[in-house]
């Protein structure tokens, strides 16, 4: 349940520490706080696992496969779906991946914008359908909401345009953007996504925007064979201020290991994903420091002894 001060879209993140505070003020931009990730994926299993699925699940593609993946890290790393704006700590309160699309495949054709809402319970098919329902939507020249605004402020004298951008831009740092425009805006999405592999080339850094939410931009290049294996290259740029770096690197080694584990995508998206790894190191933590207690007694009972 919300408190007083949450927005409508999120909820305000209140247990931060005073250098967090100071950060924001010294970096009060999305653009002045990015920070830049690539990496090749294998994504061997990956790709064996959604070619046999295709084979019952007519429409699956690998996009759907990638938005699946990126809800999972979502929910299992949920700092990843922070934002800050106004200078303050916010949380969305749902879980959302958007992308811009192009009604045809050809130079000129309009760019539309798409917003993928995922459920606690939603599974790789609920992602599928749902994705299939809004390029369809799209396809069909079915625009309206912020693609229908965006299109008419386009069209008005800049004298008038201008202010009415400067006045938007004043109620999204508030958070009092009215609901039609931020309804399948992809600025208030949790994360951007972007499939080039679409056009053969690999991940790239996208800039953020200052305007809206969305805290992390994700890129996804093409899909290659090399010597029997299957790699992807994945670009990131990320908001620095959500999280520190080292929560960054276990959030990017949980999108490869759910890359190479594809079945956890049967699974709702809710569900936690607990990496091995990180229950292995745990567990010799654990028996390093019995031995250290069995150690430090074995001490104890000596110095007994020679008392």
């Amino acid at each position: 349940m919300g408190k007083f001060g949450d927005r409508r879209d999120a909820y305000r993140v209140r247990d931060i520490n005073g250098f967090q505070y100071v950060l924001f003020d010294f970096k009060p931009g999305r653009c002045d706080s990015a920070v830049y990730m690539n990496v090749d994926i294998d994504v061997t299993e990956f790709v064996k696992f959604i070619k046999e699925l295709k084979k019952e699940h007519e429409g699956l593609t690998f996009y759907h496969g990638f938005v699946a993946v990126m809800a999972k890290v979502l929910y299992s790393r949920p700092f990843m779906n922070r934002f800050v704006a106004n200078r303050k700590m916010w949380m969305h309160k749902d879980v959302s991946l958007a992308s811009s699309i192009k009604e045809e495949f050809e130079d000129g054709s309009v760019e539309c914008l798409m917003v993928i809402p995922v459920g606690e319970n939603d599974t790789l098919f609920d992602i599928s359908r749902i994705t299939k329902e809004k390029v369809d939507k799209i396809r069909n020249k079915q625009r309206g909401g912020i693609d229908g605004t965006a299109d008419f402020l386009g069209k008005i004298p800049g004298f008038v345009r201008i202010p009415i951008i400067g006045l938007l831009k004043w109620l999204d740092k508030h958070g009092w953007l009215p609901k039609s425009l931020m309804d399948d805006n992809i600025y208030y999405s949790s994360a951007i996504l972007s499939n080039l592999g679409t056009f053969k080339t690999n991940g790239i850094y996208h800039n953020l925007t200052n305007f809206g939410t969305s805290s992390s931009l994700i890129t996804f290049g093409e899909v290659r064979e090399k010597d029997g294996k299957y790699f992807m290259n994945l670009g990131a740029t990320i908001d620095e201020r959500i999280a520190d770096g080292f929560y960054f690197c276990k959030a990017l080694k949980l999108i490869e290991y759910i890359y190479a584990h594809p079945e956890l995508l049967l699974e709702p998206a809710g569900k936690h994903v607990h990496m091995p790894v990180e229950e292995k190191k745990d567990k010799k933590e654990e028996k390093k420091v019995e031995k250290k207690k069995e150690n430090n007694k074995e001490k104890d009972k000596e110095e007994i002894d020679i008392v």
